[in-house]
């Protein structure tokens, strides 16, 4: 992996600007806990102060003064240990009894717990390295000698540097982890974007039956993936499709071009009568419109797969449309000599466009009597079947193998049986977009003999795709 691009993609910035902030928010969180432990042990060597010389003073008071004499010289035994540091100062002798040297000049008896720079003359030898402001706390007895407790800085410094070491630890750790996390977050998330970047390169390639890979993980970018391969695969669908739609233009349409063109020449090669001339352009003009009929069933396929037909979308009385259909076809039923009966339920109602609707099965009762034998019978049925409206069109024709049934759905498809017949091979295929854009299922059955077709309309079309007028 490219670490350099690494850092200038959206993942590791992100990353990096969230491991800032949980750094400066780690560290405005430990500097208010250190603020806040300091605080407490200034508080409670303020209270211990306080209630030492509190103590002392009451000593003093009811067991006299060579009590707290013993009490002091017993405590400068022990100063080692605590850390603590007493004096009296008789007000009549300016004896000094305790364990520090001197009164400090700064310091008022006026029984507050203060912060005095202690000088390393005023402590003993042992002790010499603890200068620095002392917390000092000094009253006045009531024969006027002046008594004093301080605490040594030494033990809380000692405390203090091992708050600050155990923060130090926790911050470095946090914000290594954070930084950690960050960089593999960033590492994974390009990791996944390339896999999508190289499917997208390789299909810009011309390689368009390339996937993104899943993960397995089933998270937003498997989610992105599944959608990108599902519009891969509908490209390559489109694709293949118009490849086979060119070749099948080139090989339907050469047809009555070339027939065209055969008969304009020999038409030309020597002088014709005005009969002959008007034959002549009238067996042209019906190979024209042949063709402009094909362009027009192709543009109406085109509008309903992608979406784009404009037209009024809106309940259909579904049973009245097929009633009048049936109705068309019975007359041409009985021109043809073959047998029409109609099934059809009242009340249905469709979702959808009328016109699309109506062309889908003139569609399926065209082919129906197309490929249907004289006497051949076909039946109309339309009926409601679990919550579904289900239309089916029967005939005991030739039928469409098994193995060809998806296939006749292709534009310009024609099974071999049905060379001799006229037609172009797109009446399947426009019945399957309108069944699509209506959302409903397009079944080919068999009808021992002959083909069943269903069209089941069961959801709500995709009218997000139509573009009313």
């Amino acid at each position: 992996m490219n670490h350099h691009r690494l850092f200038h993609t959206t993942a590791m910035k992100l990353a990096l600007r969230y491991a800032l902030f949980y750094a400066v928010l780690t560290a405005l969180g430990l500097g208010i806990l250190y603020w806040a432990t300091s605080r407490f042990i200034d508080v409670q060597i303020s209270a211990g102060l306080e209630h030492e010389i509190e103590e002392l003073k009451v000593l003093d008071q009811k067991q006299g003064r060579s009590h707290l004499v013993a009490r002091l010289n017993t405590t400068n035994n022990n100063s080692a240990k605590n850390r603590r540091f007493y004096l009296l100062k008789e007000s009549k002798s300016g004896q000094l009894q305790g364990n520090l040297l001197g009164w400090p000049s700064q310091l008022k008896p006026d029984g507050k717990v203060q912060s005095i720079w202690i000088e390393h003359e005023l402590i003993p030898e042992n002790h010499e390295a603890d200068d620095g402001y002392w917390p000092i706390i000094a009253i006045t007895l009531k024969d006027g000698s002046r008594l004093l407790v301080a605490q040594g800085i030494h033990q809380a410094e000692d405390l203090q540097e091992f708050i600050l070491s155990i923060m130090a630890i926790i911050f470095i750790v946090s914000v290594g982890l954070a930084l950690v996390m960050g960089w593999r977050l960033g590492s994974t998330l390009l990791e996944r974007i390339d896999r999508i970047n190289e499917t997208a390169q390789k299909v810009t390639a011309g390689e368009l039956s390339q996937r993104t890979p899943l993960s397995g993980k089933n998270d937003e970018f498997d989610e992105l993936a599944g959608h990108l391969n599902t519009m891969l695969k509908r490209i390559e669908n489109l694709m293949n499709g118009m490849r086979q739609v060119s070749d099948n233009v080139a090989h339907d349409l050469r047809k009555p071009l070339t027939r065209m063109r055969s008969r304009i020449e020999v038409t030309l090669l020597e002088e014709r009568d005005s009969a002959e001339y008007r034959r002549v352009m009238n067996e042209t003009l019906d190979d024209a419109n042949e063709l402009m009929r094909t362009f027009n069933v192709m543009l109406e396929i085109a509008q309903a797969e992608s979406g784009s037909f404009r037209g009024e979308w809106a309940k259909v009385k579904f049973s009245i449309l097929l009633e009048n259909l049936a109705e068309l076809y019975q007359d041409q039923a009985e021109e043809q000599h073959q047998v029409f009966s109609s099934e059809i339920e009242p009340g249905l109602m469709v979702n959808g466009n009328r016109d699309l609707l109506a062309q889908a099965m003139s569609n399926l009762l065209e082919n129906a009597f197309k490929y249907c034998h004289e006497h051949g019978e076909i039946h109309l049925q339309a009926k409601m079947v679990r919550g579904q409206v289900c239309v089916s069109v029967y005939d005991n024709g030739p039928g469409i193998p098994a193995d060809q049934r998806d296939k006749v759905l292709h534009r310009f498809t024609r099974l071999e049986t049905a060379r001799s017949t006229p037609g172009n091979g797109l009446g399947l295929s426009l019945v399957k977009a309108i069944a699509d854009l209506h959302n409903a299922e397009l079944q080919l059955k068999d009808n021992q003999p002959g083909l069943c077709v269903v069209l089941s309309f069961g959801n709500e079309p995709h009218s997000d795709l139509i573009l009313d007028k």
